[in-house]
């Protein structure tokens, strides 16, 4: 019964904050002038609502990368950004900004699809170098000291092409590692959409596996479940959610580390199908939030990057201090 209200509690803010965030911005325009104002009309719809759902989908994207991950990893601190992955795909997304510019093919910049690809090999070659390691270390800590080095690597061949890329492409670059849910047109929601979409499919896959692996690996062989399958769909699934989250609006940090944990902590909630919920409808939530905190600031709009570092920065700071308790049953 808890459950059950708790998402109904949580589909109601959810609601509340996504007409929050169609109400504010730089004009002040309400979503009830629509129907007798073209240019709130025009307004809302190409740039508050697409905002607003590229919040929505980041959400989704980056909360179920962080749970999965932290569930094939057995690691409370294993997220997208910890272990480098975010660092990694941004580097793909810097190598089309950069280099397409040196190599003079600038309109490649504005293909969704190319962002989206570039973004996506490299939190997939973050994630195969992780798992490379992990195979061989079984420190916690030795694994967030490769994720470490990999998030130094990206920046080393980042700054490599910054040194040599034009002054506003390095700008272009660095506004965007502030991340901004802003700017996006209709077709570049619909390639973030259709990769966010497809990254949950995969994800939903991996529940069942996920369950037997709990239990350990010779219980789960047993019940049918295929870990080596298992384990390559959560891969797949988390590289495709964070890099569409990553090349739409920016690396946001902590995201996937925080909401699984609040969710665990809050909910008391631990059978993953029910996590899994409770971490898509808070990760919507939360991110609709700093959105809309985000434009609270008189002198505009402030980094979505800066807002979930201020709050997302003490709770792993929590989680570093006692462990323990948030390490999965």
């Amino acid at each position: 019964m808890k459950f059950y209200l708790s998402i109904f509690i949580l589909l109601i803010l959810i609601l509340s904050v996504f007409v929050l965030n169609l109400q504010i911005g730089a004009a002040s325009i309400s979503i009830f002038e629509m129907g007798e104002n073209e240019v709130a009309k025009n307004l809302i719809l190409n740039y508050r609502l697409p905002k607003t759902i590229a919040a929505l989908l980041a959400g989704i994207a980056l909360p179920i990368s962080g749970l999965l991950l932290q569930e094939l990893f057995r690691n409370p601190l294993a997220d997208p950004s910890v272990l480098g992955i975010t660092s990694a795909s941004g580097l793909g997304v810097a190598m089309v900004i950069f280099l397409s510019s040196l190599l003079g093919f600038g309109s490649w910049l504005n293909n969704s699809w190319l962002i989206c690809l570039a973004s996506f090999c490299g939190a997939m070659f973050a994630l195969i170098t992780i798992v490379f390691f992990s195979s061989r270390l079984n420190s916690t800590t030795s694994l967030i000291i490769i994720g470490m080095m990999l998030a130094g690597f990206s920046a080393a061949l980042i700054g490599i092409m910054q040194f040599f890329a034009p002054s506003e492409k390095i700008k272009s670059y660095i506004m965007w590692t502030f991340g901004s849910m802003s700017g996006l047109s209709w077709s570049q929601m619909f390639v973030f959409g259709l990769s966010v979409l497809m990254g949950i499919i995969i994800s939903i896959f991996t529940l069942k596996g996920i369950s037997g692996m709990r239990l350990g690996e010779n219980y789960a062989q047993t019940m049918g479940i295929n870990i080596k399958k298992t384990r390559w769909l959560i891969l797949i699934s988390s590289a495709i959610l964070t890099a569409s989250a990553t090349a739409f609006v920016g690396p946001v940090a902590f995201i996937g580390l925080a909401v699984p944990h609040i969710c665990r902590m809050v909910f008391k909630k631990t059978q993953i199908v029910g996590l899994y919920i409770l971490v898509v409808l808070l990760g919507i939530f939360l991110m609709l939030l700093f959105s809309w905190i985000a434009q609270l600031f008189p002198s505009g709009s402030l980094p979505i990057n800066i807002i979930t570092s201020l709050i997302g920065a003490p709770i792993v700071m929590s989680i570093v201090l006692n462990q323990k308790r948030f390490i999965n049953d």
